[in-house]
């Protein structure tokens, strides 16, 4: 496994997966007048099908450009999209200040070089920040109040994402002004890019987020389970999507606002989940009874984090609705000191729709480990997935040095007892 950055090849892809982007994606936000006067000529159909317009950011400010899409409509018209996501970028200090003291830079593309082609190669490219990066100016620091360099930003914006899911446990670590740095910081230079669960104003927080994709109104939501005891000033409640009330107890009518208003502009809609036990392999029953209430709700896939390993992949099914749910995607990259934690999910699926129906439906539904190499010395830290991986760089992992067993014959086995062999979905072992 080479440890030596390759910043050219790197900057080749970054570039050609930007022009590729740039042709076929737009982002798009709810265009009123625009409903209003499909409706005043009385063209036949459902309101929404076209017309629609979005910076797909909150807090971003919107493109005064407007463009219209058709739709195809009628039964047997569809169209499909590819997702790729992966869990818990959680930043450790020794993350980036190792690399910056051994590369003298914060190009921290190498960080990811393993798997950046999966991102690069799908339409909808999801990671959840499970840290802020609020830059320098608010210290820079690792567990328990983490607070990462702006140029991580620039890292995962370069190598192909299109979701940063910015709503966990850790948002306020840096403050609400660290916070809104963060967003400013990614809406002002990557507008392209769709931050869920954490706004800047109260206007952001109450416009929906949806991405056109091949056609599809993709609609995009996150919430997090709280903030570690710490709570956000009065009357700035809209900063952060908490799903549960000051008692404990289940926030329904927040999510359902969300949701609703959702609905209404998006034809799919993915949920990002910041909820569960950490550590725990298995979802809690909090975690089964929001999901079964987001498949009541029309979602149609559900992302999970925080638990900081894996959990279980189903599909939740009912006669109105199918909704395919990864409870845990576990860590994509941490500085954690296990054997479990070193082991996440990238989740890859094809979503189909149908214009005629409305109806989504799933091909190639997938399960990838991702593993988080480290090296004994603490000071160089790669992500990789199954493929890649293999029983000599496991032979080289910190997590191997301190006794635990790393090998790539434990990591499948590991999947395995987790994951099982969930039905329609493909369990990628090798």
């Amino acid at each position: 496994m080479s440890q030596t950055p390759k910043r050219t090849t790197a900057q080749i892809k970054a570039r050609a997966r930007r022009k590729k982007r740039a042709r076929r994606k737009k982002i798009i936000r709810l265009s009123l007048i625009s409903i209003i006067a499909i409706a005043a000529v009385g063209i036949c159909g459902t309101l929404g099908w076209k017309y629609w317009k979005s910076s797909a950011q909150a807090g971003s400010s919107p493109s005064a450009n407007a463009s219209n899409t058709d739709v195809p409509t009628g039964s047997g018209n569809q169209a499909s999209f590819t997702f790729t996501g992966v869990g818990d970028n959680l930043l450790h200090d020794p993350i980036f200040v190792y690399y910056e003291q051994d590369y003298g830079n914060r190009d921290f593309r190498p960080l990811y070089e393993l798997t950046d082609s999966y991102f690069q190669n799908t339409d909808l490219a999801y990671i959840n920040f499970e840290t802020v990066c609020a830059g320098d100016d608010y210290g820079l620091s690792g567990y328990p109040m983490f607070n990462g360099p702006t140029e991580m930003l620039d890292t995962l914006a370069q190598g192909g994402y299109d979701w940063f899911s910015t709503s966990s446990n850790h948002s306020l670590d840096a403050g609400t002004d660290g916070l809104a740095t963060e967003l400013n910081y990614i809406h002002e230079r990557y507008p392209d890019i769709s931050t869920t669960g954490a706004f800047v104003s109260e206007a952001d927080a109450s416009t929906p987020i949806v991405r056109e994709i091949n056609g599809i109104r993709v609609g995009l939501c996150g919430f997090t389970y709280g903030l570690n005891g710490m709570v956000l000033p009065e009357g700035q409640e809209w900063m952060i999507d908490v799903y549960h009330k000051d008692d404990g107890s289940i926030d329904y009518d927040r999510i359902d606002q969300k949701l609703d208003a959702l609905n209404e502009v998006s034809d799919v809609q993915i949920v990002a989940m910041h909820w569960g036990d950490e550590y725990q392999t298995a979802p809690n029953d909090e975690q089964v009874e929001i999901a079964h209430h987001l498949n009541e709700k029309g979602v149609e896939a559900i992302i999970g984090t925080h638990p900081h390993v894996i959990e279980p992949v189903e599909f939740i099914e009912t006669p109105e609705q199918t909704t395919l749910c990864y409870y845990s995607l576990g860590n994509f990259i941490s500085a954690q000191d296990t054997n479990e934690t070193m082991v996440g999910g990238m989740a890859q699926f094809q979503m189909n729709y149908d214009f005629g129906t409305r109806k989504a439906s799933f091909e190639n539904v997938q399960f990838i480990p991702t593993v988080t190499w480290i090296s004994p010395d603490l000071r160089t830290y790669r992500t990789t997935t199954i493929h890649e991986y293999n029983d000599d760089m496991a032979a080289g992992h910190y997590i191997t040095s301190i006794g635990y067993d790393m090998s790539k014959g434990w990591v499948q086995q590991f999947v395995q007892d987790v994951i099982g062999s969930p039905s329609g979905i493909d369990v990628v072992l090798e």
